[in-house]
């Protein structure tokens, strides 16, 4: 198998008005713009202008093959988590967005592979949706770094890993809007570039202290964007570990001795900090990954990887095998 993309983001051209249908502001939605481009909007507020090829698969193929790469994992952006919303309508909002998916993977099988959304707030109608997603060949559910202000490692949720562990599901980790101080993000447009690799290695924090790791040691991850600020911030947990009663109480060992037990992707934007990141999860930890067809991400994921000068087999098993490991294939 060639080179996968881990890291992908897609979107039907539109979906049933659930703010019609449901009574909140909050629904998602692809507007039409003024001079024929269009948006993505939550209610009446802009998240972001979207280009062709977030739905058109056919363009996205000529991408792949411009940019030298097999296969993309292709998920919903993260706006589409609607944790915040009423179970049953999530429910049949994660079902359309996973069937548009499926659609898809079915008509490009050779290029595309499915990234599955769950109603995490409702977390027995989540295992429904896992179990339906997996019989229709998802190898991957994307989930936020948060359910609406609740962490990962709250118990109500560990059905859910119960339940990826049995099917063989692995999960990538994308971060939700941060929660904690999020107005201070808002000037400068720092949610994306300074809340999410923050929000990221808080939960990574959490997943190591809550024991999901120990508990459900088959249990694959991935969390996105390099594992956000964790690398870089390690050693401090590490040092709390020590020194604070909390921690070893949680854990046995140090947080940092956790990082080669999941994976992480290799957006960075930093030859030295992808470097680093590799030093600090281990060269067969590393996934590539784009963020396509996003502003945010790598216009040229793989020659990115060229960049931070990694030797031939580091940069084989990013581009290819440490995929195959994480999804299981």
């Amino acid at each position: 198998m060639g080179v996968i993309d881990v890291h992908t983001h897609i979107l039907p051209r539109g979906w049933d008005d659930f703010l019609a249908r449901h009574a909140d502001p909050r629904w998602p939605r692809v507007v039409r713009e003024e001079g024929g481009g269009c948006a993505l909007y939550r209610g009446a507020e802009r998240d972001r202008g979207l280009t062709e090829q977030i739905f058109d698969p056919t363009v996205r193929v000529a991408d792949l093959d411009r940019l030298g790469i097999e296969r993309q994992v292709l998920s919903p952006p993260p706006l589409m988590f609607c944790y915040w919303a009423e179970s049953g309508a999530a429910a049949e909002f994660c079902r359309f967005h996973n069937d548009a998916i499926a659609a898809v993977v079915a008509k490009h099988p050779a290029r595309f592979l499915g990234a599955a959304i769950i109603p995490l707030q409702a977390p027995a109608l989540a295992v429904k949706e896992l179990e339906r997603t997996a019989r229709l060949g998802f190898r991957c559910v994307e989930i936020g770094s948060s359910v609406d202000g609740r962490d990962l490692d709250d118990e109500p949720l560990h059905p859910v890993w119960e339940a990826a562990e049995a099917l063989d599901v692995a999960l990538f980790v994308h971060p939700a809007a941060p929660v904690l101080g999020a107005e201070r993000f808002r000037p400068y447009n720092l949610p994306l570039v300074l809340g999410n690799p923050l929000e990221t290695a808080l939960t990574i924090t959490r997943v190591i202290y809550g024991g999901l790791l120990d508990r459900w040691p088959r249990l694959r991850w991935c969390f996105a964007h390099a594992g956000g600020a964790f690398a870089f911030v390690a050693g401090r947990v590490d040092r709390g570990w020590h020194v604070m009663a909390e921690g070893k109480a949680a854990v046995a060992n140090p947080p940092s001795t956790y990082a080669g037990r999941f994976w992480v992707d290799s957006i960075t934007h930093s030859a030295s900090a992808l470097r680093f990141v590799l030093d600090t999860h281990g060269a067969d930890r590393v996934v590539l990954g784009s963020d396509y067809p996003f502003r945010m991400g790598y216009d040229d994921p793989v020659g990115a990887l060229d960049e931070a000068g990694l030797d031939a087999p580091t940069r084989a098993r990013i581009l290819t095998a440490n995929a195959e490991a994480f999804l299981g294939l």
